[in-house]
Formats: structure tokens, sequence, C-alpha cells
């Protein structure tokens, strides 16, 4: 079961790989335009302005100005650039800003509710694997936390055990820990009544999965 996780979790990285490349080259070209625009275009536009005299409307006189200390001041931009890089990355390596960019980051536009299918699809398979495996409920939830690659939702799914452990259902903890979408609470339920979770949730993961 483990090898079979491994696998699904490599393809769906390698789909994911190639359904990002395309918007990347993309994204790059059009940087790049900006830049050479920027850097070798407009000034040579402003320079006839400034010689014909002209009042330029706002917008223009904005893109001048940004030319200009993209020209004039590129080092000071790269520097800005590498310090709030560098920057970011220690903080991020920080346990409280690792929990605080793993929170937020599940709230971008397009590319949070992609992330939080992912990771709800790991703890799904993760937790139905353990399940069948005959782990106890308690530690199942405590290793697929720590297995999230999601600092935050890890931290949600660990406090899950406290529930369980004061005698509340999978279900209930799992609704008032307000991660899981009412699709896996559905599966919860019916696996709870069956006393079939584990395949509910692997039927969850391949749906997010897909």
């Amino acid at each position: 079961r483990l090898s079979a996780v491994l696998e699904l979790e490599r393809s769906t990285r390698r789909q994911v790989k190639q359904a990002l490349r395309y918007p990347i080259f993309v994204l790059v070209a059009i940087i790049s335009a900006v830049l050479v625009v920027n850097v070798f275009v407009i000034p040579k536009f402003a320079s006839v302005f400034a010689k014909l005299g002209a009042d330029l409307p706002f917008l223009t006189q904005v893109l001048v100005a940004t030319s200009n200390v993209l020209v004039n001041y590129w080092w000071s931009f790269l520097f800005v650039v590498a310090a709030s890089i560098v920057g970011f990355r220690q903080w991020k390596k920080t346990e409280q800003g690792k929990l605080t960019w793993d929170q937020y980051k599940l709230r971008f536009p397009l590319i949070g509710p992609l992330l939080e299918r992912i990771t709800l699809s790991r703890f799904s398979r993760n937790f139905a694997t353990m399940l069948a495996a005959g782990m106890p409920v308690t530690r199942a939830l405590t290793v697929a936390g720590d297995a999230s690659d999601n600092a935050w939702m890890g931290q949600r799914i660990r406090h899950m055990r406290a529930g369980i452990e004061s005698g509340d259902t999978l279900l209930r903890v799992a609704r008032h820990s307000e991660l899981f979408t009412p699709l896996i609470l559905q599966m919860i339920a019916v696996g709870e009544e069956t006393g079939a979770v584990d395949t509910m949730l692997d039927n969850v993961a391949d749906f997010y999965d897909e």
C-alpha cells in the first residue's frame, strides 16, 4: 500500500509539473518583454517627448518614471528583490512563519483551492492506509498530520486526536476542525456507519487526485 501511495504521489507531481510548464513559460516571456520595453524602448520615447516639450498624460509619466528607476537604479532593485527573497525564506523556516505561510497560501486565488485539494487527498490516502493496516485512529491521525505537506493543516489534524481521546466520534472532530469539505465529511459518516472508513477515504483521495 505504501508503494502504491508513493507511485500515485509521483504520478500526480509529474502531471502538475507538466501542467505548469506552459504557464511558467508564458510568465517568463511576459516579464522579459516588460523589462525589454522598460529598459530599451521607453527611454527612447522619453527623450523624444522631452525634446518636444509636450505635456504627457499621467499614465505615460508613470511609465517613464518606472523606466528611469529601472535604468538608473537597477542595482538597488535587484538588491531589494534578493533581500526580500532571502528574508522571506528565513522567516518561512521558523515554526510560526511556516504555519502562517501555509495557512495564507490556501487563500490564494486559483492556486489555494488546488493546494487544499492536494493536501486533503494526501491526508485521505495516508489516513486510509494506516487504518487499513490496523493502526489505532489516534495514532493514525498523528502520523497523517506529520505527513502533511501543509504545516497549518497538519497541526489541525493532530489536534483532532484530543477530541477522539475525549470520546468524540471521528466525524464530529473532523467537522469541528473546519478543515474538510462536505464530501470528506459525508464519506467519513458513511464509513463510520459501515465500518469502512479506509475504503471511503480512498475513494475521496482518488476523486481529488483526478
